[in-house]
C-alpha cells in the first residue's frame, strides 16, 4: 500500500480524528498534560500563540470559534481577550477532551467565557456567519479530508470576519544529533506517519485563495526547546524513532544507537530540537 493511501496516512497519530472520539476520561488527562498543555507551556509556543492571535485581532465582546479545541490551551488565552463580554467557543471530537478543557476553563476563573460544543472540522454545527473570527490550531494536520474545513471556517464566520489556521510542517522538525544519515530517515518516517498530511501547513494559502478569501497572508513561526524533557524532544524525537522502527525505516539496533547518542548529546548541554509552523489567515468577503 503506497504512502497516500488513506487507511496508512496517519496510523501512528496520537490524534487523529476518527481516533480521538473514542478516548476515555482518564487517557484524555493523560495525553492533554503529556502533549497539549507540555507544548503550550514553552516559552517559543507561549509567543507564537500571542503573535497570532494578534494577527487575528481578537478583541474584547467579539464571538471566536477555536476548532480542535484540545484541552483548550489557545481557548483559555481567546477567552482572556475576549473578556468581559465575548464569548470563546470550542469544538473538539473527543468528548473527554472537552472534559478536560471545561475543569482547565473553570480552574482558571474563565468558565463563564467559554462554551464547549462535540463537532467535526469539516462539518461545523454552527448556522453561517455566527462568529467575528475562527481558527484551528495544530488540528487540520490530524484530520483526513481536512481540505473540507476551510470552507466550513469561512462559512461560521460573518462577511468581513477573520479566519486563521496554525499548522505544522512536518518535514521541518529540528534535532540536534550526530548521525545525520540515520536522523533524516527518523524524521521522515516521523513526519510522514504520525500524521493524516504532514504538509497540509504548505497547502493553506491555495486551499484560503479556492474558498475565496481574501487578503490572504502568511507568517512561519518556530518552536525551539533545549528541555530533554519538553516536547519535541519526547513526542517527536524519541516517538518519531520508535514510529521508525515500525514502519521498517530503521532497525531496532538503530533506534538504540540513535537514542543513545542524543542521550549523550542531551547530557552534554549541546540539544535542541524543534518544528516551523504556518500562520496563514485571511477575511471573508464583505
Amino acid at each position: 500500500m503506497d504512502a497516500d493511501s488513506a487507511p496508512e496516512r496517519g496510523r501512528f497519530s496520537l490524534w487523529r480524528s476518527d481516533l480521538v472520539r473514542g478516548l476515555d476520561a482518564e487517557r484524555a488527562r493523560e495525553l492533554s498534560e503529556r502533549t497539549i498543555e507540555l507544548r503550550g507551556r514553552s516559552e517559543d509556543e507561549v509567543a507564537t500563540r500571542t503573535a497570532y492571535l494578534d494577527l487575528l485581532g481578537i478583541a474584547p465582546g467579539e464571538r471566536v470559534l477555536d476548532v480542535g479545541c484540545g484541552s483548550g490551551v489557545v481557548l483559555r488565552d481567546v477567552a482572556r481577550r475576549i473578556a468581559p463580554d465575548g464569548t470563546a467557543v470550542g469544538v473538539d471530537f473527543s468528548p473527554a477532551m472537552l472534559e478536560v478543557a471545561r475543569r482547565l476553563a473553570r480552574d482558571e476563573g474563565l468558565g463563564e467565557l467559554v462554551e464547549l460544543r462535540e463537532g467535526d472540522a469539516r462539518a461545523l454545527p454552527f448556522g453561517d456567519g455566527e462568529f467575528d473570527a475562527a481558527l484551528a490550531v495544530t488540528t487540520l494536520v490530524h484530520v483526513p479530508d481536512a481540505e473540507r474545513a476551510v470552507p466550513e471556517l469561512a462559512r461560521v464566520v460573518r462577511p468581513g470576519g477573520r479566519i486563521g489556521v496554525l499548522d505544522r510542517d512536518n518535514d521541518s522538525y529540528i534535532i540536534a544529533h550526530p548521525d545525520r544519515a540515520l536522523t533524516r530517515r527518523i524524521v521522515a518516517a516521523g513526519a510522514e506517519h504520525t500524521t493524516v498530511n504532514p504538509w497540509i501547513g504548505r497547502q493553506l494559502p491555495g486551499l484560503f485563495a479556492a474558498a475565496g478569501l481574501r487578503d490572504v497572508r502568511v507568517r512561519g513561526f518556530v518552536s525551539l526547546e533545549r528541555d530533554p524533557a519538553g516536547f519535541y524532544a519526547t513526542n517527536a524525537g524519541e516517538r518519531w524513532a520508535d514510529v521508525a522502527v515500525k514502519v521498517g525505516a530503521i532497525t531496532d539496533a538503530q533506534r538504540r544507537r540513535w537514542t543513545d547518542q542524543l542521550h549523550a548529546v542531551q547530557a552534554a548541554g549541546g540539544f535542541v530540537a524543534g518544528l516551523t509552523h504556518l500562520f496563514v489567515w485571511a477575511v471573508r468577503p464583505e
